[in-house]
C-alpha cells in the first residue's frame, strides 16, 4: 500500500487526479485519471461548480450536482508520479565493438551516480568526483572533480580492452584544456537493446545537465549520429546516419539553449541551430504523469457550456477536478463568452512561493490542497520555480494533478475566478465558456459569433495566436470586457504536438522570479521570441488600453471617481450609481477593488486617446510597488503617481468597445452586501449594454 507522508495542519489529502482534456464539447468523452495514497473504493459524481470560494467571509461555496454518481464504487489504484526528463532509443542492434563519443553539461553533480547513457545495460555515468563506465563485464571510473556548467567530451572505446577517455573543454582564454584517460584489460560489449539518454531508466538515475552530440561508431560505420539541433520544437531525436534510429524525448526537456559551440555571436537558435545542438535534462521535470483512465464519462448532449468538475470523496479526503463544457459553435445562443485564462492556471500549476514567503507574501495553510504541496514535490512545479540544478522552470503541463486548479483552495488564479461565474449565475445570465487553449489552437473560430467576451481576474499568458484571434474579433466589433490585472504580460507558447503544455522564456525584463539565460530568449516550440507583450511591440495598453503598473499584496484599496464618469459616452456606465467619489472600498479579496495587480492608463504604451478614465485608485499601502521593468536606475520608495489602477473605458472603429478595470482584486468585491454595490452595479451595466446589438459610435475628435 502507498503512504501519503503527513501534510501539515492535520489535513487530510489522499486522492489526486487530472482529466485528459481541460474542454469538452456536448457529447464527447472525457476520462478522469485518479490515484489514491489509499487504494480502494470512492464515491465520484459530477457537478456544477459555480463558486468555489468556501471563506467564511468568501462568496459562498456554490456547487449543482450534475450526475450524482458515476457508478455505485469506483475503485481508485495508486499510481506514482515518476519524475525525470529523458531520451529513448528503441532496438539498438548488439555491438561487439565501438567508440561512443557525447558532449556532457553537468548542472548539478552529485555524490550519486547520475546516468548519462543507459546503453541496453552498459551505463555511463557522472558523479561528482568522476566520470565512469558500470557494466556486469567492466567498471572503470576516472576520478576528477566534476565542475557544475562546464563542458566536458566523454569517449568511451569498447572491445578489448576498455578505454574511457574525458576531456574538459576550454571556457575563454582563462581555463586550460585538460585531458584524463584510463583504459582497462577487459572485454566490453553492448547487447541488443533498448537506449536511454540522462536516465538509467524512467525516473532512475537522472542526469541534471545538458547533452549534445552523441554518436557510435563500430569498424568504420556511423550505427548512430544523433543532431540535437534538428527538430528543436519537436519531441525527436533525429539521428542522421542511414539507419533511422530516431529517438523519442519524455517529460519535455528543455531545448533551444546554449551548446558547446555557442560563442555569443548568434541569441537566435535559428540563425546558428549548430551552436545551439543541447537538450537540458532535469530530474524533476514533469509534463506527463501518464496515469491510467479511472473514469470515464460522456458530456450530455443537452448539458448548457460551463465549468463543471469530477468531484471524488474517498473517507475524510475529497478531490475535485475542474474541466470546462463549450457550446458548439451552432449553439451560442447567449452571445457572452466568458474567456478562461487556462494558460495562466498552469504558470502558476503547484505553485509554492506564498508558502516561503516569496512571490505572492507569506501565506498561511488554510487548506488540504495547500497543505500537500507544501511538503510533495513530486507533483511538478509552476513557472515561477526552479529545477532542482537552479535553472528556471520553462514548461508547466495540465497532464498532471494541479492542486491549485481546484475549488476550496486560495483565491488566486482559478479559484478567484469562480468570483464570476458566481456573479453571473446571481443575475441569471447566461453565458458560454472558452479556454485560452481553445483560443489558442482555433483562433477566431474559438470566440466568433460571440458579442461580448469575459476575461479572467488575470489573463496574464497569451500566446501569438490568441493575441492575434482576440485582436481580430475586436476589430469585428467585439465587446470585451477586461475583469482583472496583469493581463496579456507574457508571450507563451503550447506545445505542437501536446497543447496541454506551455513554454515561457522570461527574457529581457518584467516581473518574474528567473531569468532565462543569455541566448536563450527564443521560444522552442514556435521559434518567437519570448518575454514581455510590451517589449514585442504588443503592449496591453493597445489591446485593452491599460497595462500593469504595480503589485502588492498587503491590502487592496479603492477607486476615486474621475472626470471621465461623467461623460455622456459613460452614462449607461453609472446608470442608477448614487453620486459618490468612491467605488469599490469593500472586497472578499484583499478588502478592496483595486489591488494585487494593478494596470494603468498611459499614452506612451499605446493606450488610446479617446479612452474614457472612469476611476482610479489610490491610497495604497506601502507593498505596492511599480513594476521593474519601468526603472532605469535605483529609485527610492517615495509616493509614486504611476501606482496605481485605471478604470477605462474605449469605443472601436468597428462599433465594439473595451471596459477594463485594471484590478485583479476586482471580482472579490462583485459579492459585497449579497451583489448590491456599486461595484457590481456598473459591472452589470456595462454587460447589458455590450450584449446590446446597437453599434457603438466612435469618437470623432481622437
Amino acid at each position: 500500500m502507498a503512504i501519503n507522508p503527513a501534510i501539515p495542519g492535520g489535513f487530510v489529502k489522499n486522492v489526486l487526479g487530472y482529466c485528459d482534456k481541460i474542454s469538452v464539447l456536448p457529447g464527447e468523452p472525457i476520462a478522469l485519471k485518479l490515484s489514491s495514497y489509499t487504494p480502494g473504493p470512492a464515491q465520484v459524481s459530477v457537478v456544477h461548480l459555480i463558486s468555489g470560494d468556501d471563506r467564511p467571509h468568501g462568496t459562498g461555496f456554490i456547487e449543482k450536482i450534475i450526475e450524482a454518481s458515476l457508478g455505485d464504487s469506483i475503485d481508485v489504484p495508486f499510481q506514482s508520479l515518476a519524475l525525470g526528463s529523458y531520451g529513448f532509443v528503441p532496438s539498438m542492434p548488439e555491438l561487439s565493438e565501438g567508440h561512443l563519443n557525447v558532449l556532457v553539461y553537468p548542472t548539478l553533480p552529485r555524490e550519486e551516480p547520475q546516468t548519462l547513457v543507459n546503453m541496453a545495460g552498459v551505463k555511463l555515468y557522472v558523479a561528482e568526483h568522476g566520470f565512469g563506465v558500470a557494466s556486469s563485464d567492466a567498471d572503470l571510473f576516472i576520478e576528477v572533480s566534476v565542475q557544475s556548467h562546464r563542458w566536458y567530451e566523454v569517449a568511451l572505446e569498447f572491445g578489448h580492452p576498455v578505454t574511457l577517455k574525458i576531456k574538459k573543454l576550454s571556457s575563454g582564454s582563462a581555463e586550460k584544456l585538460r585531458i584524463w584517460t584510463i583504459i582497462d584489460d577487459v572485454a566490453l560489449g553492448i547487447g541488443a537493446g533498448d537506449w536511454i539518454f540522462a536516465a538509467s531508466e524512467a525516473a532512475k538515475e537522472c542526469f541534471n545537465g545538458r547533452l549534445e552530440a552523441p554518436s557510435i561508431l563500430t569498424d568504420g560505420e556511423t550505427i548512430a549520429r544523433w543532431d540535437f539541433s534538428l527538430g528543436i520544437d519537436s519531441q525527436v531525436m533525429k539521428d542522421l546516419s542511414e539507419h533511422g534510429r530516431d529517438g523519442l524525448l519524455f517529460q519535455t526537456p528543455t531545448r533551444a539553449v546554449r551548446g558547446a559551440s555557442w560563442d555569443g555571436t548568434h541569441q537566435n537558435y535559428q540563425d546558428a541551430p549548430a551552436q545551439y545542438a543541447a537538450i537540458h535534462f532535469h530530474e524533476d521535470d514533469l509534463t506527463d504523469a501518464s496515469w491510467k483512465d479511472v473514469v470515464g464519462w460522456s458530456v450530455p448532449q443537452h448539458l448548457r457550456s460551463g465549468q463543471y468538475a469530477f468531484k471524488v470523496t474517498q473517507a475524510d479526503s475529497e478531490e475535485y477536478v475542474p474541466f470546462f463544457v463549450r457550446a458548439p459553435k451552432n449553439q451560442r445562443g447567449s452571445g457572452i463568452a466568458y474567456l478562461v485564462p487556462s494558460a495562466t492556471y498552469l504558470a502558476y500549476a503547484n505553485i509554492r512561493l506564498a508558502f516561503s514567503g516569496g512571490l505572492l507574501g507569506p501565506t498561511r495553510i488554510v487548506d488540504a490542497n495547500q497543505a500537500f504541496l507544501s511538503v510533495h514535490e513530486d507533483v511538478g512545479f509552476s513557472l515561477y520555480e526552479h529545477h532542482a540544478d537552479g535553472s528556471g522552470v520553462h514548461f508547466s503541463s495540465r497532464l498532471r494533478p494541479v492542486l491549485n486548479f481546484r475549488p476550496k483552495t486560495g483565491t488566486w488564479a482559478f479559484n478567484a475566478d469562480t468570483h464570476i461565474t458566481a456573479w453571473l449565475d446571481a443575475i441569471d445570465q447566461d453565458f458560454d465558456v472558452v479556454t485560452d487553449e481553445d483560443l489558442h489552437l482555433e483562433g477566431l473560430d474559438a470566440i466568433e459569433g460571440y458579442r461580448v467576451l469575459i476575461t479572467g481576474s488575470h489573463p496574464e499568458y497569451y500566446s501569438t495566436p490568441m493575441r492575434n484571434a482576440l485582436l481580430e474579433w475586436l476589430e469585428q466589433s467585439g465587446r470585451l470586457m477586461y475583469l482583472g490585472g496583469n493581463g496579456f504580460y507574457w508571450r507563451i507558447a503550447f506545445c505542437p504536438e501536446n497543447p496541454a503544455i506551455i513554454e515561457v522564456r522570461r527574457a529581457e525584463d518584467g516581473t518574474r522570479a528567473w531569468i532565462s539565460n543569455p541566448g536563450e530568449y527564443y521560444q522552442q516550440f514556435d521559434g518567437q521570441y519570448g518575454g514581455l507583450w510590451r517589449r514585442l511591440g504588443g503592449a496591453p495598453n493597445e489591446l485593452v488600453g491599460i497595462g500593469f503598473a504595480a503589485q502588492g499584496f498587503d491590502g487592496g484599496s479603492y477607486y476615486k471617481v474621475r472626470e471621465g464618469s461623467r461623460d455622456p459616452r459613460a452614462a449607461f456606465i453609472v446608470a442608477g450609481i448614487d453620486q459618490t467619489e468612491i467605488w469599490g472600498d469593500f472586497g472578499v479579496q484583499g478588502g478592496g477593488a483595486a489591488g494585487e495587480e494593478i494596470d494603468r492608463w498611459d499614452e506612451s504604451l499605446g493606450s488610446p486617446l479617446h479612452a474614457l478614465i472612469l476611476a482610479t485608485s489610490e491610497d495604497h499601502n506601502v507593498g505596492m510597488l511599480r513594476v521593474k521593468e519601468e526603472f532605469h536606475m535605483m529609485h527610492p520608495l517615495t509616493k509614486d503617481s504611476k501606482v496605481r489602477a485605471d478604470m477605462a473605458f474605449f469605443e472601436t472603429p468597428s462599433g465594439g468597445a473595451v471596459f477594463s478595470v485594471g484590478s485583479i482584486s476586482y471580482t472579490g468585491s462583485l459579492s459585497h452586501n449579497n451583489y448590491d454595490n456599486v461595484i457590481e452595479t456598473l459591472t452589470r451595466n456595462v454587460l447589458k449594454r455590450f450584449n446590446d446589438a446597437m453599434p457603438f459610435d466612435y469618437p470623432l475628435d481622437e
